[in-house]
C-alpha cells in the first residue's frame, strides 16, 4: 500500500493506493489444488469421500480469493475433459454448478449430448447465469436424440430462455409427442409476445391430445402478461381460456386470473361463471368474489343471488359476507325474509359482518320469531359483531321492547359487545319482574359497571327479593367494588350500607359482598357479625369466613372452631381453616401455620376433624409437623390419614432433617399394612441413605 499526497486548489490530496499482485489476495497454491484435484480423477461411488472432501473444502476456502476460484475452476473444467470416471464427472458438475462461470461452459456443453451424462450437465449448467450457458443449451438441441431434447428443453424453459423460443416453436411440431410436450409447455413458462402468438397457433392445429398441454402453457403466458402490467393482453387470454369448451381446471384458473386482472369486462365474466354448469368453475368463481376488487363489483355479484338456487345462494351469501362491502345488504337482507330455513340463516349470518344499527332491528326481530334455537343463535351472534357507533345504543332499545329469553339474550350481547355505555338501561333491568331478565343483568353489569354505579349497585342487592337474584347482585357488587383502584377502599361503599342496613336477609347479602372483596376492612366486618343476635346473619358470617380467599382469616375461624357450639359451624370453621392455611402457603414461614394447627389438634373432639387437621400439617415442612404425625400413628381412628402425611412430610424433610424424617419412615414401616405406603416410605428413605453416601 501506498500513501501518495497531491497538492491542488489549495488543498491538500491524500490517495490510498493497493499495490499487490492477484487483485490483492495471497499467492495460490497451484500445486496442492492440482493434486488434490488429479487425486479424485478415478473415484467411484462406495470409495471413501475423503478425497472428494478435500477438494470441497478447497472450494469452500476459495470463496474470498477470486484467483483461487478461477483456477479450479479451469483445472474442473480440463479434469471433465479428460478420461475420468462417470461418477467423477458427476462430482465435478456438483461444484460447477456453485462455482460456474462461463469459463466452464465449453467443457460441460460436451457432456450435454449423451444420454448418460445430460443430467449432470443440465444441473451444472442450470443456474450458471453466462449468455454462453444458454447458448450452449440451445445449440446441444439440434446434436442429440429426443430424450436428452426433452431434458434441454425443460432446462431451457426454467431458465425462461427467450433467445430459445424460435427453436421451441419448431420442435413444437416435431413427430414425438413428448418432445412437442416439452417445447409446449417450455415456452409457457419463457412467456413473452413471441411465445404467445406460436402457443395461439399451437392451440389452433394441435392434436387433441395437445389441447390441454397447449391451454396450461397459454395460461402461463397469460400469468407472466399480467404480472408485467399488460393487463389488456392477459385478459384478452383469460377470456378465449375461460370459455365453456376449455377444460375444467384450466376455465377455473382462467377465471381466477380474470378476477385478478380485474375491470367490468372481468367482473361480468366472473359473474357468468357463478351460473357455470361444472362446479369447479363455480366454486373457483365464489372464491373470486371474496377478493376481486373494482366499483360496482359487490353489486353484480349480489345481483346473482336473485339469479342462483338456494344451495348456491348459501354459498354466495358466505362469500358477499367475506367482502365486508356494504354494497351487498339490500340483496340478503332480502333473503332473511326467505321461506327457505338455511337460505334465512345464511343471511343472518351474513348481515352480522356487513351490517350497521340499521339492521339491529332486524336481527332482534328474528331472535324474537325465529322458528328455530339455531337460527336464533345466528342472530344474537351477529348482532355481537355489528360495527358502528351507534350499534349498541340500537340493541338496548330493542332490548327493551323485548320480553323474556330475548330480553335476556340481548342482554347478554351487550356484555359480549363490552358495551359500558349500557349500564344505566341495565341497572333498570336488574329490576325486573322476569328472574332470566335479573340474572342477565346483574352478570352483564358485573363486567361493566364502575366504581360510580356501585351505589346503585348495592341498592338493589339490598332491595331484591329472591336467593337467586341476591347471589347474581352480590357477585356482580364484589366485581364492581374489586375495580376501585385503591384495594383499601374497595370495602367502603359496602360497609356504609350495612352499617344502615337491619333487615337480616340484606346484612346476610352484604356480608357476602364483603367476602368477595376479602380485603382487612371486609375481614374485621365479618368477623364482628359472629357476635350479632341474629343467628341467620352469624351463620352467613360463618360461612362467609370459611370461604375466605386467603390465609387472613385463620385467627377468626380458629375462634369459631374453639369457642362454637354449633357442630355444623365447627366443621365449616376447620374446613376454611385448613383451606385458607394452604393458599400461598410456600409464600410464608412453616412456622405461622404450625402455631395454628398446635391450638387446632389441641380441641379436635373427633376422629373426623383430626383428619381435617393431618390433611393440613400433610402439606407443612417443619420438624414439629412430623412429631404431630407420628403421634397419631397409633390412634385407630386416624392411622391411615397420619401413615400418609407422615410419608409426605418426611419426603419434604429428606435435605434438611434426615435423621428425623428417617427416624419417622421407620416408625410407619413398623406398622404400616398399606403396601403403597409401604413402598413410598422405601423410597424416600434410600433417598436419604444415597445422599449420605454422598
Amino acid at each position: 500500500m501506498r500513501i501518495l499526497a497531491r497538492a491542488g486548489s489549495g488543498t491538500l490530496v491524500f490517495c490510498v493506493v493497493f499495490v499487490s499482485s492477484g487483485a490483492g489476495y495471497a499467492a495460490i497454491d497451484k500445486a496442492d489444488i492440482d493434486k488434490k484435484l488429479a487425486a479424485i480423477a478415478a473415484y467411484k461411488q462406495g470409495d471413501g469421500r475423503g478425497l472428494l472432501i478435500a477438494v470441497e473444502e478447497l472450494i469452500r476456502k476459495s470463496q474470498s480469493n477470486a484467483e483461487q476460484r478461477n483456477y479450479i475452476e479451469s483445472r474442473l473444467a480440463n479434469l471433465l475433459e479428460s478420461q475420468t470416471s462417470t461418477d467423477c464427472k458427476l462430482f465435478i458438475c456438483r461444484q460447477l454448478w456453485f462455482i460456474g462461470t462461463e469459463e466452464s461452459v465449453p467443457a460441460i456443453a460436451k457432456l450435454l449430448p449423451d444420454e448418460r451424462t445430460v443430467d449432470m450437465a443440465c444441473y451444472a449448467i442450470g443456474q450458471n447465469p453466462s449468455a454462453a450457458a444458454g447458448k450452449a443449451l440451445r445449440d446441444a438441441l439440434e446434436k442429440t436424440s429426443p430424450a436428452v431434447q426433452v431434458r434441454i428443453i425443460n432446462l431451457l424453459g426454467d431458465r425462461r430462455d427467450a433467445e430459445a423460443v424460435e427453436a421451441l416453436g419448431k420442435l413444437v411440431y416435431a413427430t414425438l409427442g413428448r418432445v412437442s410436450e416439452a417445447a409446449i409447455t417450455a415456452l409457457g413458462k419463457i412467456g413473452g409476445d413471441q411465445a404467445t402468438n406460436i402457443l395461439a397457433k399451437v392451440r389452433a392445429t394441435a392434436k387433441p391430445e395437445m389441447q390441454s398441454v397447449a391451454a396450461e402453457a397459454y395460461l402461463r403466458c397469460a400469468e407472466q402478461l399480467a404480472a408485467e402490467g399488460k393487463a389488456d393482453q392477459a385478459l384478452a387470454i383469460y377470456k378465449e381460456l375461460s370459455k365453456p369448451g376449455e377444460i375444467p381446471f384450466i376455465r377455473s384458473a382462467a377465471v381466477k386470473g380474470l378476477a385478478d386482472v380485474g375491470g367490468r369486462d372481468a367482473a361480468a365474466l366472473v359473474t357468468a361463471a357463478l351460473r357455470d354448469e361444472n362446479r369447479m368453475v363455480r366454486t373457483t368463481a365464489r372464491g373470486c368474489v371474496r377478493t376481486m376488487q373494482g366499483r360496482g363489483v359487490t353489486e353484480l355479484f349480489a345481483a346473482e343471488l336473485a339469479r342462483s338456487s338456494p344451495d348456491e345462494q348459501v354459498l354466495l351469501m358466505a362469500a358477499l359476507a367475506d367482502r365486508r362491502d356494504p354494497a351487498a345488504l339490500r340483496a340478503i337482507t332480502a333473503a332473511a325474509k326467505s321461506s327457505d330455513v338455511d337460505l334465512r340463516k345464511a343471511a343472518l349470518g351474513a348481515v352480522g359482518k356487513l351490517g350497521d344499527a340499521c339492521e339491529v332491528a332486524l336481527l332482534a326481530q328474528a331472535a324474537a320469531k325465529s322458528p328455530t334455537s339455531e337460527e336464533k343463535k345466528i342472530a344474537v351472534n351477529s348482532l355481537a359483531v355489528l360495527r358502528g357507533a351507534d350499534v349498541d345504543d340500537a340493541i338496548v332499545k330493542s332490548m327493551q321492547k323485548a320480553k323474556g329469553d330475548v330480553r335476556a339474550q340481548l342482554i347478554g350481547v351487550l356484555l359480549e359487545r363490552n358495551a359500558v355505555t349500557a349500564v344505566a338501561p341495565l341497572l333498570a333491568e336488574a329490576r325486573s319482574a322476569d328472574s332470566r331478565v335479573r340474572r342477565a343483568a346483574f352478570k352483564a353489569l358485573a363486567r361493566l359497571a364502575g366504581e360510580r354505579d356501585l351505589p346503585l349497585l348495592i341498592s338493589l342487592l339490598t332491595d331484591i327479593e329472591g336467593s337467586t337474584s341476591r347471589r347474581d347482585a352480590e357477585r356482580a357488587a364484589a366485581a364492581v367494588a374489586r375495580k376501585i383502584a385503591d384495594p383499601g377502599k374497595q370495602a367502603d361503599g359496602v360497609l356504609a350500607a350495612l352499617h344502615d342496613e337491619r333487615r337480616p336477609a340484606a346484612r346476610c347479602s352484604l356480608l357476602r359482598v364483603l367476602g368477595g372483596i376479602a380485603n382487612d376492612k371486609a375481614l374485621e366486618a365479618v368477623a364482628a357479625a359472629l357476635k350479632e343476635k341474629d343467628a341467620q346473619v352469624r351463620d352467613t358470617a360463618v360461612r362467609t369466613l370459611a370461604a375466605w380467599p386467603d390465609a387472613s382469616a385463620a385467627a377468626a375461624l380458629l375462634g369459631i372452631y374453639r369457642d362454637t357450639r354449633n357442630q355444623a359451624h365447627r366443621l365449616l370453621s376447620l374446613r376454611g381453616l385448613v383451606r385458607g392455611l394452604a393458599v400461598g402457603a410456600e409464600d410464608r414461614p412453616p412456622e405461622t401455620a404450625m402455631e395454628v394447627y398446635r391450638q387446632a389438634m389441641k380441641i379436635t373432639r373427633s376422629g373426623r376433624e383430626k383428619k381435617l387437621v393431618l390433611s393440613g400439617l400433610s402439606n407443612v415442612a417443619h420438624p414439629e409437623a412430623l412429631e404431630m404425625v407420628c403421634a397419631l400413628l397409633d390412634d385407630e381412628a386416624v392411622r391411615a390419614e397420619a401413615e400418609l402425611a407422615a410419608v409426605k412430610i418426611a419426603a419434604r424433610l429428606a435435605d434438611s432433617h434426615r435423621s428425623r424424617a428417617k427416624a419417622a419412615l421407620q416408625k410407619v414401616l413398623a406398622i404400616t399394612t398399606n403396601e403403597s405406603v409401604r413402598k413410598q416410605a422405601r423410597d424416600v428413605i434410600t433417598l436419604i441413605e444415597s445422599d449420605w453416601q454422598r
